[in-house]
């Protein structure tokens, strides 16, 4: 069954009810809870409207007007104020009225109009809630707006023509009474509403004057009928309110808006304006007084304020037409059918208005004026819901049930209001074309008026900017509150009711809006003809051309093209052109204005300067004033200064390709200016323009200049213009008729004339055809006058001088000869004239040494112009190196030798020593030790020692001049090695001498010297069969003498020249004794010699056998280099038979004997143990048996399986049997020798059994049996390995485990037996006794482990890599050592360091290191002392591919930089952390450790932990003493 079926059968047969409201909880709960102020007033004045009354009394009374009224004259309480103009008082006295305050409590409120009288269908409604005015030009539509009366009395009573109606309460229900009052007035219509008792609990006051004034000026705005409001504090006036309305005004509606909404449901039939003057005469509550204060007063102090305003309010009359359906669904909700005619109604208030209200407007009035802020939607009354523009409109739209807001919920609803606020929008189109017509017309009249001034034209403009703005700004529409959608709607209808765009006001005048752009400040400076929006609508109604140009789309921003569009137009002047190309240079520096060649292109064209005569595109250069002066001539190709100024010059090249006119540019220009060669003055000022940048102008400019000027006579002369190459300078006075340059200020345009070639001396040719030529002239005048030239003369001029044979030499023969003979006239004799290098100074010193001197008259001075002069032309001021070396060697005089010497000496740093070169040095001139002995300086040496190979030495008074000379203190290695070649020593006196003095300069000598002396036959030996005979062998052929005699010195050559010889001997290649080579040939060559020599026969035995186990040593070495040797050494007898009480054999001489071909003694006895007695299984072999199988795989652990023999199954499955005791047969060749109780154990195969069987006696010794498994396991077993074994065998498990032996990895077989023995061994806790004795020794154990720490001494570090993998510690940073060579590098701060790669490219010594090493040692060596270890104790190496973080090799302690460096440097640079301290003390601890436990195991474990704890205290020393927490 279906839910209808359930419905149907309940209401067919059940009985019926009527639902029961509570109504006293309806009223107080939700009808009169109004959320508006003053919600009772709008209410009864809209119902006042509605009835078409024009006049509307409030009457305020209280307890004491009311108790007045009532005991003076009964009648009072009920009477009518009936005349606004003069109310009555009744016998209230003025004493009385002094006492009424606006504080006093309200007791009654009465409420009047002078409306129609209600109709019987009015009471009808009255009484009943939600039943609303059925009219559809009436503003009632829920029935809900009289019961508002309630929030302020509990039984309100209503009279109207003559009848009355009562309200009061029974219980929870409103009842009602009415009938007829007696009353003969008809005109009012009161309500009356006591207020609610008792009075105490009454807050009920009479409302703020300025607020309820307000509310009714609001309220009287927009009413249709309502003329007068009055409002009574008791029987005092308190607001009165008038409104005065004229006729309308019919309104034009242009073709183009559209009339209807957008769904035809409106449509706009007219538009009137009509002005309404609203008029308040009321009490003023002082501004600057508390509310409780003034309440306070006396009524009659305040002051009475009279006020008016003129309000313009436009009415859009609208028809109304929807469909039936339509029409159905508005009257099921509203209860009313749609109108089919309905007005809108809009204030605007104009530009002139807005000014005026604004300086004197009432506050009464200010609501009605919300410009610039959004104005309130009316229904009837004001709402909560802004318009979104400055307008207030008033519509009989369809409200929520409080009357607040519009509805848009309710579909039909939003349809319907929606319509409305589009026609809203329509009309607030109609208004703003309307006014922006009157601003067009304002506009156009005043561009018109050629007779006003330009003052008067500038603030007609602003007056008609400012009223566009204010016109622009009542009708832009921002979010309406609380409802955004009020404000859309209304917008949107707004832009889009025309077919033509929006006008607004442009700085042309009014255009549609798609005409004008906004403005650009940028541009503001030249954009004149383009309209724009003038700047204080722009600023003013900013948010507005915002949203017109991002949103709708409807202007745009000045552009590219209107700035072509300007230029096209007209001609700009220069500030303009200034302007246009700020804004060019801006435009182009933002990235995101792309132009076209094209268009830029366009621009330069069609800016034009210079009153249109000259584009931009002509122009090239810009004008740099500081170079050349604005008041010059100029190319046209230059931007006029005046307009070039206000820009900045990288800008001008980025942007628009100009560069700076340059001088060479420009003097390009000036030069053909005819002017340049006719007129002086402009000559000299274009000469000072020029000349004032040249130092800063590029050679090749430079060149430039003087090519465009050097043609031209432009050189102002005291003889008229000339060439540059005609002119003299001013101080070039030597001829009184050349040609000089006149200037005002000669020296500021030096460096042009000399760059134009303007001449500052006589040319030399002119100064040699007019003093040379006359024959013998005074060279002394000619450099006085050179000499004060010399800064002027060119370059080849100087080479002409310095080569020309001017300068006579001093002929001091023909200056004798005139002092010793007499007076005879003589013809004067030819001077003889040379080149000035050739020449020297005239001084003593150089006439002494016989140098040619310059002809000199008076005395000579370097420092002088003539002696500069001279200098400079090459006159040698002193002898040259060459000439005072040879001056000082021989054959020289030796007078004037040691002169000059002396004279070498004294000035050889000052004059010789930059040029002086050793190496090069070809003239014998230094002394030597053997008088009468020249040598260059590299031919003698300051070393006396090197005498004893008969090299040169320099003189010992000159010892101290050597260094100066280049003299070396020793012979290079070269002329050493060379000399030792070609005079090899004849003696043993020389050759220790030489050897001695050899040995302290082996330093020198390299490698491939080396390798000569130890092929070369340099040492002095005497011959073994001519004593007296001296011959020379190499040093590899020859060892070092034994301090006592040797049986050896009849075999090989032995030599002793002194320890200090010796040194350098043995680096030669001696050597302290034959290697193993040599002695294996010895022994092949002469065994027998060996054997025979005269010692003992104990004393030959051990040299003998100390020769072949050297050999026995280096056997591999042998066979390797020598193969033929070995051969040799199996043919000839040179192994030592000797018969010993034991066979032990040296293992080393066991492998030699064996390599030769000798039998081993071991293996050729044959061993055979025999079992004798009873064989039987006891207690004792069961166990035996069960251990050697438990702990069978330890025997092969890490064991290599190429040398095993049996496998570890072999051993699991041997059988132990015990037997009486074991009888051993030892046979050799032919020798048997038989042993009783030689062994306790014995391994023999039983065949019958078919297995192998271990026998032992009642008590084996367990190495026995150790021994007898090691023979059948292994091939080769050693002692080491027995002695394991027997570990294996007598230890229990748990003591293996804890010594770090791996038993769970080696062990793979259990029993339970063995497991429990194992656990209870395990388990088993034994007391500990912890005495000071224990904890003695323990300190004593550790430091002995401290001082075991020892050097590695520089050794190499060569182990295979291993790790050691051990169960109670997994695999660590020590287990794994490196598997490769570790170099010893070096030494820093006493640690010695290693590396992989060797001292070549080691990486611990690299550059990039040095730092971290540094930081690493010092941390190292302050944890080394606490444990009072010496540096020496610590190594560190750099190793890249290991993962050893430290390693223990023999007690030598290594640590890994990589992992300092990879952990902690980065952190340790200013100081070490506490992180890196702890860790590295750790690891020394736990390397310390293994010098007690090699392994890792719990042992290690227990030590490492000692040492911790033990010096824990003086690791907390150091971390305090340098300050790491």
């Amino acid at each position: 069954m279906s839910l209808d079926t359930f419905k149907s059968k309940v209401l067919s047969n059940s009985n019926e009810e009527s639902v029961e409201v509570n109504q006293r909880l309806l009223i107080d709960k939700i009808l009169a809870r109004y959320s508006s102020e003053f919600v009772i007033y709008r209410e009864l004045i809209q119902n006042s409207d509605d009835a078409k009354s024009s006049s509307i009394q409030i009457i305020f009374e209280t307890a004491k007007t009311t108790s007045t009224n009532t005991s003076n004259n009964k009648k009072m309480k009920n009477i009518v104020i009936r005349n606004l103009l003069n109310p009555i008082r009744g016998n209230i006295t003025d004493k009385k009225m002094n006492e009424i305050k606006l504080k006093d409590k309200v007791t009654r409120i009465i409420f009047k109009n002078n409306g129609f009288p209600f109709r019987l269908e009015d009471w009808n409604r009255l009484k009943k809630i939600a039943e609303g005015n059925p009219d559809e030009q009436k503003i009632g539509a829920f029935g809900v707006g009289f019961y508002s009366l309630f929030s302020v009395c509990e039984e309100p009573f209503v009279t109207s023509g003559g009848q009355g109606m009562a309200f009061f309460w029974r219980g929870n229900q409103l009842f009602t009474k009415q009938g007829p009052t007696g009353d003969k007035d008809k005109v009012w219509t009161t309500f009356l509403m006591d207020a609610r008792e008792p009075l105490e609990a009454n807050n009920l006051t009479f409302p703020n004057i300025e607020k309820f004034a307000q509310f009714l000026a609001n309220s009287l705005g927009f009413t249709e009928n309502l003329r007068e409001v009055s409002v009574y504090f008791n029987n005092t006036l308190v607001i009165q309110l008038s409104k005065k309305m004229q006729e309308p005004k019919s309104m034009n509606i242009a073709n183009e808006i559209n009339k209807n909404s957008p769904q035809k449901i409106f449509k706009l039939i007219s538009v009137d304006v009509r002005n309404i003057q609203l008029d308040v005469k009321r009490l003023i509550i002082p501004t600057d007084m508390d509310e409780k204060i003034w309440r306070s007063l006396p009524i009659t102090k305040f002051y009475t304020e009279k006020a008016s305003i003129l309000l313009r309010i436009a009415y859009g009359n609208l028809n109304v037409k929807v469909s039936n359906e339509f029409s159905a669904e508005m009257e099921r909700i509203t209860k009313k059918k749609p109108p089919s005619k309905t007005t809108i109604q809009m204030i605007f208030t104009g530009f002139d208005e807005h000014e005026n209200y604004n300086k004197n407007v009432s506050t009464v009035f200010k609501n009605l004026l919300p410009y610039p802020e959004q104005g309130r939607v009316y229904i009837g009354f004001s709402t909560h819901q802004t318009t979104g523009c400055c307008s207030h409109l008033a519509a009989r739209v369809i409200p929520t049930v409080e009357r607040e807001s519009i509805d848009l919920a309710e579909k039909t609803l939003t349809i319907y209001n929606g319509e409305m606020l589009r026609m809203a929008g329509t009309l607030c189109r109609i208004l703003y074309d309307e006014e922006l017509a009157h601003i067009a017309h304002a506009f156009n009249k005043m561009i018109s008026n050629i007779n006003v001034d330009e003052e008067t034209t500038k603030s007609l403009r602003e007056c008609v900017n400012r009223r566009a703005t204010h016109a622009l700004t009542y009708f832009t529409f921002m979010k309406s509150t609380p409802n955004e959608k009020v404000s859309s709607i209304s917008e949107s209808q707004f832009f889009n009711c025309s077919k033509i765009k929006l006008s607004i006001l442009s700085t042309n005048g009014v255009l549609p809006i798609s005409s004008v752009r906004i403005p650009d400040s940028k541009m503001k400076g030249f954009i004149k003809t383009v309209p724009i929006i003038p700047n204080i609508m722009f600023k003013q109604c900013n948010k507005f051309f915002m949203k017109a140009k991002d949103s709708l789309e409807l202007i745009d921003e000045l552009t590219f093209k209107d700035v072509i569009h300007e230029l096209k137009s007209r001609t700009l002047s220069e500030d303009e052109m200034v302007e246009l190309l700020k804004w060019w240079i801006s435009y182009r520096s933002n990235e995101n204005n792309i132009n076209s060649s094209a268009e830029l292109k366009q621009f330069m064209q069609l800016a034009r300067i210079n009153g249109g005569s000259r584009s931009l595109n002509t122009i090239r250069y810009y004008l740099n004033p500081g170079i050349i002066p604005p008041n010059m001539d100029f190319p046209d190709e230059v931007l006029p200064h005046t307009i070039s100024k206000n820009l900045k010059n990288q800008d001008l090249e980025k942007w628009l390709n100009w560069t700076e006119l340059t001088l060479v540019n420009w003097s390009k220009f000036i030069v053909n200016k005819p002017d340049l060669e006719v007129d002086l003055t402009f000559a000299e000022k274009v000469h000072c323009i020029i000349a004032k940048s040249l130092n800063n102008t590029s050679q090749s400019d430079r060149e430039t200049i003087r090519k465009f000027f050097v043609q031209k006579k432009c050189i102002p002369t005291k003889f008229g213009m000339k060439f540059p190459g005609e002119a003299y300078f001013q101080n070039v006075n030597l001829f009184s008729d050349l040609p000089t340059i006149q200037f005002k200020k000669p020296s500021s345009v030096q460096n042009l004339m000399e760059l134009l070639g303007v001449r500052k001396i006589v040319e030399l040719q002119l100064i040699f055809d007019r003093l040379v030529n006359q024959g013998n002239w005074d060279h002394m005048q000619l450099v006085k006058y050179l000499a004060t030239r010399l800064t002027d003369l060119k370059t080849n001029e100087i080479n002409i001088l310095k080569n020309k044979p001017i300068w006579p030499e001093e002929n001091l023969a023909h200056l004798n000869s005139n002092k010793n003979e007499s007076k005879e006239i003589k013809p004067t004799p030819i001077t003889q004239r040379y080149i000035a290098r050739y020449l020297y100074a005239p001084l003593p010193l150089h006439r002494e040494f016989g140098l040619p001197v310059i002809d000199w008259k008076g005395r000579w001075t370097r420092n002088t112009q003539e002696g500069k002069f001279l200098i400079d032309l090459g006159l040698q001021e002193y002898p040259t190196l060459q000439k005072i070396l040879e001056l000082t060697a021989p054959p020289t005089d030796p007078k004037i030798r040691d002169k000059a010497f002396k004279y070498l000496i004294d000035n050889f740093k000052e004059r010789y020593s930059e040029s002086y070169k050793s190496a090069e040095i070809n003239i014998a001139f230094l002394p030597c030790s053997n008088s009468n002995i020249y040598a260059k300086p590299s031919e003698c040496f300051i070393n006396p020692e090197c005498m004893t190979m008969k090299f040169q030495t320099i003189r010992q008074d000159l010892i101290f001049y050597a260094e100066q000379f280049g003299v070396r203190q020793n012979p290079s290695h070269e002329k050493l090695l060379k000399r030792l070649i070609e005079d090899p020593p004849q003696n043993e006196y020389s050759a220790k001498k030489i050897f001695e003095y050899l040995a302290t300069q082996q330093g020198d000598f390299i490698h491939s010297d080396w390798k000569i002396l130890a092929g070369l036959k340099f040492i002095p030996i005497r011959d073994k069969f001519r004593s007296d005979v001296i011959i020379h062998t190499n040093p590899y052929s020859c060892f070092f003498k034994y301090r006592e005699r040797s049986s050896l010195n009849d075999f090989f050559s032995y030599i002793d020249f002194g320890d200090k010889a010796n040194i350098f001997l043995q680096s030669c290649g001696v050597k302290n004794e034959p290697s193993s080579i040599e002695f294996a040939e010895l022994l092949v060559k002469s065994s027998y010699e060996l054997w025979n020599s005269n010692y003992s026969f104990d004393i030959k035995i051990i040299n003998y056998l100390n020769i072949l186990r050297r050999i026995a040593i280096d056997f591999e070495i042998i066979a390797s280099k020598k193969s033929s040797l070995i051969v040799e050494m199996k043919r000839k007898p040179i192994l030592l038979a000797i018969r010993k009480n034991n066979d032990c054999e040296e293992e080393p001489l066991e492998y030699l004997y064996m390599k030769l071909g000798c039998r081993s003694l071991c293996a050729s006895v044959n061993e055979t143990a025999i079992p004798k007695g009873v064989m039987k299984i006891t207690n004792n072999s069961r166990i035996l048996q069960s251990k050697i199988r438990e702990r069978a795989n330890l025997f092969y652990h890490e064991f290599p399986k190429d040398k095993i023999k049996r496998d570890v199954e072999w051993l699991k499955k041997l059988e132990v049997r015990e037997i009486d005791h074991i009888e051993t047969i030892y046979k050799l060749d032919n020798i048997t020798k038989v042993e009783n109780d030689y062994t306790t154990a014995s391994i023999l195969q039983n065949k019958q059994m078919n297995s192998w069987i271990l026998y032992v006696i009642p008590d084996p010794d367990m190495l026995d049996i150790s021994q007898c498994i090691g023979k059948n396991i292994y091939n080769s077993p050693k002692w080491l390995e027995y002695s394991y074994f027997n570990t294996i065998l007598i230890t229990s498990l748990a003591s293996l485990e804890r010594k770090g032996y791996p038993i769970d990895r080696a062990l793979q077989y259990k029993t339970e037996n063995v497991a429990s023995e194992y656990v209870q061994a395990s388990s088993v806790k034994v007391p500990v006794t912890i005495s000071s004795q224990t904890t003695q020794n323990l300190r004593n154990s550790l430091r002995d482990a401290i001082k075991a720490c020892h050097s590695n001494s520089g050794n190499l570090i060569d182990s295979q890599g291993s790790v050691a993998i051990i169960n109670e510690s997994q695999s660590s940073y020590c287990d794994i050592i490196p598997g490769h060579l570790l170099y010893y590098v070096g030494t820093r701060q006493e640690v010695e360091l290693y590396d992989p790669n060797g001292f070549s490219q080691s990486e611990i010594l690299s550059q990039l290191n040095t730092e971290p090493l540094n930081r690493f040692i010092s941390i190292l060596k302050d944890i080394a002392k606490i444990f009072e270890l010496t540096p020496q104790a610590i190594h560190i190496f750099y190793d890249n591919y290991s993962n050893s973080v430290a390693f223990n090799r023999d007690r030598a302690l290594f640590f890994n930089l990589k992992f300092y460096i990879g952990l902690h440097d980065k952190d340790c640079k200013i100081k070490p952390t506490s992180d890196a301290m702890i860790y590295w003390f750790m690891t020394f601890c736990h390397e310390l450790a293994h010098n007690l436990v090699p392994s890792h195991s719990s042992e290690h474990e227990y030590y490492l932990s000692s040492f911790a704890e033990i010096y824990m205290s003086g690791f907390l020393e150091v971390m305090k003493k340098h300050g790491i927490s």
